[in-house]
């Protein structure tokens, strides 16, 4: 086969092969976009009124009727002693916020992961109804 040729056959399916490429890489965006969960992430400092050197920025996780957890890590570097506190004080706003708005009187809050990961600091909180009676009130008489 002459060279001629060969363009002609491969000019030919090159379209088709670019399709069925963009095709694919489609498939996949749209499929790892949906298996892909994501929370939306606040600002500690402005949905608090504060003014914490790290910046703290969260986000909420429900798990389900009687449980929610809280991720709360630094948005600006600071000193290794203060970015760990003031960390832990947002999860304890936050998760105190979070369960006051659901209605609960009574929960309990477990630090589930507390590290560092380069200059940020990552605190995972785990926030459970304590009564799940009191958010029914016709179970509470």
């Amino acid at each position: 086969m002459c060279y001629c040729h060969l363009m002609k056959i491969t000019n030919t399916t090159t379209p088709l092969r670019r399709t069925l490429q963009l095709l694919a890489l489609n498939a996949a965006v749209a499929l790892l976009a949906a298996g892909c969960a994501t929370y939306a992430e606040h600002s500690y400092n402005q949905d608090f009124h504060q003014n914490l050197p790290t910046s703290p920025n969260y986000t909420i996780k429900d798990v389900d009727d009687s449980h929610f957890k809280v991720e709360v890590f630094q948005g600006s570097p600071g000193t290794e002693g203060e970015r760990a506190v003031y960390v832990k004080k947002a999860a304890a706003s936050v998760a105190e916020n979070e369960a006051k708005r659901r209605g609960w009187t009574n929960w309990d809050l477990n630090y589930t992961e507390d590290y560092n990961h380069g200059w940020m600091h990552i605190v995972t909180a785990e926030v459970t109804r304590k009564n799940a009676a009191e958010k029914s009130p016709d179970l509470a008489h």
